[in-house]
């Protein structure tokens, strides 16, 4: 079923009563001693129904401009208590009405009421007064001068007598208006004193986020500024880079013409490679000599050669007489030759290098 147009339902809460929920509670909040004291009532000259006359609240000095008010008889009144459980304002309204239509014996036009509401333990309570319009009139006539007539409110008393029950319909409507000016204007400059207080513990804050927008944007204008320097930064690194991993690839793998040519000095023309392997440091060299013992001293008495051993056991060939050789050794830069070590030249040796 579709839902019907203005429904403000929602969850089961009708929204439309969140205003009525809100004047209830500021009503009730009015109430409480705090704000009693805060917000005091307007001051009221009171007269009593003997003659005397008084100020309300007591003890409350009412100026010249102070509403008025008189304090019906007893003889005039007819109470009524009503309980009722913890209703809005709107619904305690509502209640109250009903409750006069049945207990009231004056026509409807003709009755004068009020009430006042007091909490209990098991919800609200209310003293609910009544009167006959043509009745307060008349005492209101006799007692009061009639210029005064429109301005004054009639009152009742409550049956504690610590608090006016106002009759509605009577000179309260005005007083009613300034209370709740006055009250409107309270909050105003409450909300604006809290607004400028909030703006005031803000402002060291808002300077602070200026000053860091401020620092951003001038480390944004350095950053554009040396961004060409950066990148040249970069870019030298980058070549350092390249040049670093060159060297280090040509240190791992040397120039064997270079080992040749030291080898070649090194070695007496005697010698003959058949084959030479390079594996970055380490070398395999193999081949024929008159004497190979000789050739493993030679390279072992060698600066630059290390750790050379033989790969197998030296054999001798029985056509030529020559011994065969294989020896693996690890050589550096600082290779050299010794003085009078080997022989100026060699025999073209059978290389195979890989």
């Amino acid at each position: 079923m579709a839902a019907a147009r203005g429904n403000l339902a929602l969850f089961g809460f009708d929204l439309a009563r969140i205003p009525a929920f809100l004047h209830q509670g500021w009503s009730e909040a009015l109430q409480w001693p705090l704000f009693v004291r805060l917000l005091p009532p307007e001051p009221v000259r009171v007269r009593h129904a003997d003659g005397g006359k008084g100020a309300w609240p007591a003890g409350a000095r009412p100026g010249v401009r102070a509403a008025n008010a008189i304090i019906l008889p007893e003889s005039l009144l007819l109470r009524r208590a009503l309980p009722m459980p913890s209703l809005s304002a709107s619904a305690r309204q509502e209640a109250i009405e009903l409750a006069l239509t049945g207990a009231s014996p004056f026509p409807p036009g003709k009755t004068v009421w009020g009430w006042r509401a007091r909490p209990t333990e098991s919800g609200t309570e209310v003293e609910l007064v009544m009167a006959s319009r043509e009745h307060v009139d008349s005492f209101l006539s006799h007692a009061v001068n009639r210029r005064y007539l429109p301005e004054i409110e009639a009152w009742a008393m409550t049956a504690a007598g610590d608090a006016p029950i106002i009759l509605q319909g009577y000179g309260e409507a005005r007083r009613m208006l300034r209370t709740r000016r006055r009250y409107w204007k309270i909050g105003a400059l409450t909300a604006l004193s809290a607004l400028l207080l909030l703006i005031l513990l803000a402002s060291p804050v808002l300077r602070k986020q200026w000053d860091v927008s401020d620092l951003e944007a001038r480390l944004d204008a350095a950053g554009r500024e040396v961004a060409p320097a950066l990148a040249d930064r970069d870019a030298l690194a980058q070549a350092r880079a390249r040049m670093s991993a060159m060297a280090a690839y040509a240190d791992d793998r040397p120039d064997p013409r270079t080992l040749l040519g030291r080898l070649s000095i090194l070695l007496p023309d005697t010698v003959y490679l058949t084959r030479l392997e390079l594996h970055g440091r380490n070398a395999t060299l193999t081949g024929r000599a008159d004497n190979a013992a000789r050739i493993m001293e030679i390279l072992t008495a060698q600066p630059g050669f290390h750790d050379v051993r033989a790969r197998a056991a030296i054999t001798r060939d029985l056509a030529s007489g020559q011994e065969s050789f294989s020896a693996e050794f690890r050589f550096s830069d600082d290779a050299g030759v010794e003085p009078g070590a080997g022989a100026p030249e060699t025999n073209a040796p059978e290389t195979d290098i890989p």
